[in-house]
């Protein structure tokens, strides 16, 4: 099993929409994020608002599994070639119960998946032998939902319709 570096966890992915139900998200379906990027731009007019269309958006992630067992979803997701929900949340915490208790703000991601790479890594720990496999993860987003820490914040871009 992989070695946590840290007892704080800064950022999580979950492979699904997790305000569906967000008290039965449970602390092992999250998958630690070790890198995030990606790049989004509006045109603005100058009372501010968005217009025109905006350059396709990119994002990539890159998250350390456990075992190919947990990297699954995203392979299945690839083949399927339809876009699917993805929530980031940063600085999540989780009850007693190992299940979501709150997070700093978060998004919710509608894309396809591009591509998925495996990178595999052992390290050499107190009970021996720890391999850890990190996965790299390309989508193509449709939308994002940007959430803060009330409903009002909650912010919508859409990118592909």
């Amino acid at each position: 099993m992989a070695t946590l570096y840290s007892n704080e966890l800064k950022a999580v992915v979950i492979a699904d929409n997790f305000t569906d139900n967000p008290l039965n998200v449970l602390k092992e379906k999250c998958l630690t994020i070790q890198h995030f990027d990606y790049q989004c731009e509006h045109k603005r007019n100058a009372s501010g608002d968005i217009y025109g269309a905006t350059d396709p958006v990119i994002l990539k992630f890159t998250v350390r599994v456990n075992s190919p067992i947990h990297s699954r979803i995203f392979y299945q997701n690839l083949v399927a070639n339809n876009s699917f929900d993805y929530s980031f949340l940063f600085n999540p915490s989780f009850n007693a119960y190992s299940r979501l208790s709150e997070y700093e703000d978060g998004m919710i991601i509608n894309a396809y998946v591009v591509s998925v790479e495996e990178n595999y890594n052992s390290t050499q720990n107190q009970n021996g032998e720890d391999q850890q496999i990190q996965l790299d993860v390309t989508l193509l987003v449709r939308s994002a939902t940007y959430l803060g820490r009330d409903e009002e914040s909650n912010y919508i871009s859409e990118f592909i319709k």
